[in-house]
């Protein structure tokens, strides 16, 4: 099985009947001395209230060709993002035109929107469309290709109802969520589930620490938000693992915690500056450990240093093992790549290092990944 993006293209129609049912479900008594009491927001409890109080803070974001953006205000380009998604192209009658479909969230009343890089690409004009039927015109702010966040602002319609974020740092593995977006643009769709893990790593990069879910997630549920039982936003769905296309259960969604840092600075800045030191990252696993004469496989170990880049300026070498950065602890190189990036550019941070046996102390100045 292989990792896909959940971005993908608008499909207009389908093959196939479509069966809808009603189903009525209940929970039998269960009668014991000392029954556990299941809590009203568990996976038990109707999230009818729940979904009804932030549908409306949900939105559907469309990419259109170009003749249809020119007529909201403005062209925008495509790149090879279309051949990673899974799904269909939109009909369409001119060539090489094709429209893309994800979702979004509010979070901030002037209209402010939350999506997936991979759901804008590198357009500028984006059309929004609510819960209630209106679409407006959306303007990119900025993107982050490495968490794969974008903020998009509404042009116009006044006051908008803004989600609240949630804590993606404490939510457990067994806690119930539910995910509201529009699956093959069917808009405001509401699929529910547990967190079935947490600190996935899909290999997309050092900001790999997705959500694992089980809710439904599907082609156009790109971008849109992961809400914990309380109705707050734990994450933002993003990709799924899947043979065929569609949705098996597998689902993976950026924390809360790092998709509202990086929309919060694309919102001010557009764009993110993160710190850099110059260096190849290598892992401290049990034979390098044993061969640099180490009682532990943990740090990370530098593999190269850029010339005249700053952790060389700082006088790091080549088979330096680093176990501390700026105060925190480092198990392996992916925690070491997360804490020069979250490192103030310029700033200048303690480090210790691992040289042939002893353990040496040095001050490092954070560069910038900014071109």
């Amino acid at each position: 099985m292989a990792a896909v993006l959940v971005g993908g293209a608008a499909v207009m129609g389908a093959t196939g009947a479509a069966a809808f049912e009603n189903e009525q479900y209940s929970v039998p008594a269960v009668i014991a001395p000392q029954a556990a009491a299941v809590p009203q927001a568990g996976t038990h409890a109707s999230l009818a209230d729940m979904v009804e109080a932030v549908g409306a803070s949900v939105v559907q974001i469309q990419v259109k060709p170009e003749h249809q953006a020119q007529r909201m205000g403005g062209a925008f380009s495509r790149d090879e993002r279309m051949r990673r998604f899974f799904g269909s192209p939109m009909p369409e009658r001119q060539p090489h035109q094709r429209a893309s479909l994800g979702s979004g969230f509010i979070i901030d009343a002037s209209g402010l929107v939350v999506t997936n890089n991979h759901v804008v690409a590198d357009a500028s004009v984006v059309s929004v469309q609510l819960s209630d039927g209106r679409e407006l015109s959306g303007r990119v702010l900025g993107r982050d290709p490495k968490t794969d966040v974008a903020v998009v602002r509404i042009e116009g319609g006044g006051a908008f109802p803004a989600v609240r974020w949630g804590d993606s740092d404490r939510i457990r593995v067994g806690d119930s969520v539910f995910a509201v977006g529009s699956p093959f643009g069917l808009g405001n769709t509401v699929t529910s589930g547990i967190v079935s893990a947490r600190s996935r790593e899909l290999g997309a990069g050092p900001y790999d620490d997705f959500l694992q879910v089980d809710a439904a997630i599907n082609s156009g549920n790109s971008g849109g938000p992961l809400f914990d039982a309380n109705g707050r936003v734990v994450g933002v769905n993003t990709a799924i693992f899947s043979p065929s296309g569609g949705n098996v259960g597998i689902g993976f969604a950026i924390p809360a915690r790092l998709a509202h840092e990086v929309a919060m600075q694309l919102a001010e800045h557009g764009s993110i500056a993160r710190g850099r030191i110059g260096v190849a990252l290598q892992d401290v696993t049990l034979d390098v450990a044993a061969s640099l004469g180490l009682t532990e496989a943990e740090g990370a170990l530098i593999a190269e240093v850029e010339r005249d880049g700053p952790a060389a300026l700082s006088g790091v070498r080549p088979g330096d093992v680093i176990r501390r950065f700026d105060g925190k602890a480092i198990e392996d190189g992916t925690d070491l790549a997360r804490a020069v990036a979250d490192a103030a550019v310029g700033s200048t941070v303690q480090m210790e290092v691992l040289r042939d046996g002893r353990r040496l102390n040095a001050r490092l100045r954070i560069g910038t990944d900014a071109a």
